[in-house]
């Protein structure tokens, strides 16, 4: 059974007992794993905290394949989002993230260029006073991009076009004209160009359904109710 550590970003943690959690990690040497961490709820021991859902950490696990959870043994943090959690809109956005990360790639399928993707956006939207869903909407074209399911904009003229004959992606002449600017820019571009906040949310609102027809065999994302939710609460 061998002892690795490498870096890994915290998608889910949860309860396990009186004392443990387990915790779903997507890792930058072994993809995405669950794991269960022994004592870290104690008041004593040094994971406290550590293992949260949105935090960017350094861990040693004891790995063995086939094995549904794996055991991490010790962990700390690189970094935690802390703007992030401390602003609602940004938390949406970052649990939008994390839900379409999770049900697009598989356990244990190694992939280096999503998780410097994750942490490269993370680390905008921790840091962005504005244009927070222009890191949701960069987050999305790379991702489907890496994963070689990107969408082909460039012969594409006439509106209500749809892609693959069963409704990929719907869009308007005007949504379809300016995914056509955006595409091939970096995020520096894309953060600097003008975009009208209806406008954004319809693309990031298309690239959640194409996505969602490439996952896991879900419907919707169970984040984006939950928040809708809280809003008419708050």
């Amino acid at each position: 059974m061998p002892i690795v550590k490498t870096e890994a970003f915290v998608l889910k943690s949860f309860r396990y007992g009186d004392t443990s959690k387990i915790v779903t990690l997507f890792t930058k040497d072994f993809g995405k794993i669950n794991a269960i961490v022994k004592g870290a709820r104690t008041y004593k021991s040094r994971l406290c905290g550590v293992l949260e859902s949105m935090n960017y950490i350094s861990i040693i696990i004891y790995l063995k394949e086939n094995r549904d959870l794996q055991l991490v043994t010790n962990a700390e943090y690189k970094k935690s989002f802390s703007n992030i959690l401390n602003d609602f809109d940004k938390l949406q956005a970052s649990f939008r993230i994390i839900e379409m990360l999770n049900k697009s790639v598989i356990e244990n399928d190694i992939n280096k260029s999503i998780f410097e993707l994750l942490i490269k956006t993370y680390e905008m939207l921790n840091q962005a006073e504005k244009n927070i869903y222009k890191c949701v909407l960069y987050f999305q074209m790379e991702l489907v991009k890496i994963l070689g399911v990107g969408p082909d904009f460039s012969e594409l003229d006439n509106e209500f076009e749809t892609f693959f004959k069963n409704n990929e992606f719907y869009l308007t002449k005007s949504q379809l004209g300016e995914l056509k600017e955006l595409k091939n820019n970096s995020i520096d571009k894309l953060l600097e160009t003008s975009i009208e906040h209806n406008m954004l949310i319809s693309l990031v609102e298309g690239y959640e359904k194409y996505l969602l027809l490439h996952t896991q065999g879900i419907k919707f994302y169970k984040s984006k109710k939950i928040f809708l939710e809280l809003k008419q609460t708050i």
